[in-house]
This record gives structure tokens, C-alpha cells and sequence, in this order.
């Protein structure tokens, strides 16, 4: 078993992603994605709406790796699509092998 660093027992910096990555596949998931200006902080203000749930975040760039769990399981969407979002494309245009 693999402890979790000290300094980051949430696993908060490890798991982080960009921001323009983790509302790509929000809005790929059918998610209304709206940003607003950036506060004092650097954080964006988005409003993101689906058809159960209404959200308002502010999102920092990079997004830590607990927020990016936080909206998986909101939006119900698997976490490793926001991980390997664009190898699973590649896999999905990627002809037959016959």
C-alpha cells in the first residue's frame, strides 16, 4: 500500500489538472459551463448546470485533484475521464483492427 504524502494526504497537488481541461469535460458530459471574470485570487467563477444539479464554484488554474473528485462524483461522471480524456478519444477514432 502506497501512503499518501505528508505535505499532501488528500492527494490535492498530485491529482490537479488545468482548468480549460476540466471544463471541456464537463461540457462534453452535457454540463452548461458558464465563467466569469477571475477574482483578486486568481480563482474563475463558473457556473455549471445539467439537468439535476446547479453549481456555482470558483475554480482555481490549475484545479486541485479534490475538486476534480468533488465534480465527478456531482456530476456523476467516471474520474478517469478527466485524466485521459483525450487517449480515450484517440481510442474511440481509431479505425477497427480486423
Amino acid at each position: 500500500m502506497r501512503l499518501p504524502p505528508k505535505d499532501d494526504p488528500q492527494g490535492d497537488m498530485e491529482g490537479r489538472l488545468p482548468l480549460e481541461d476540466v471544463l471541456t469535460v464537463l461540457r462534453r458530459h452535457d454540463v452548461s459551463v458558464t465563467t466569469e471574470a477571475s477574482c483578486l485570487d486568481g480563482a474563475v467563477c463558473c457556473t455549471l448546470i445539467s439537468e439535476d444539479v446547479s453549481e456555482v464554484q470558483f475554480l482555481s488554474d490549475p484545479v486541485g485533484g479534490v475538486m476534480v473528485k468533488y465534480l465527478a462524483r456531482k456530476f456523476e461522471i467516471e474520474t478517469v475521464e478527466f485524466y485521459y480524456f483525450r487517449q480515450l478519444d484517440a481510442q474511440r477514432e481509431r479505425p477497427p483492427l480486423h
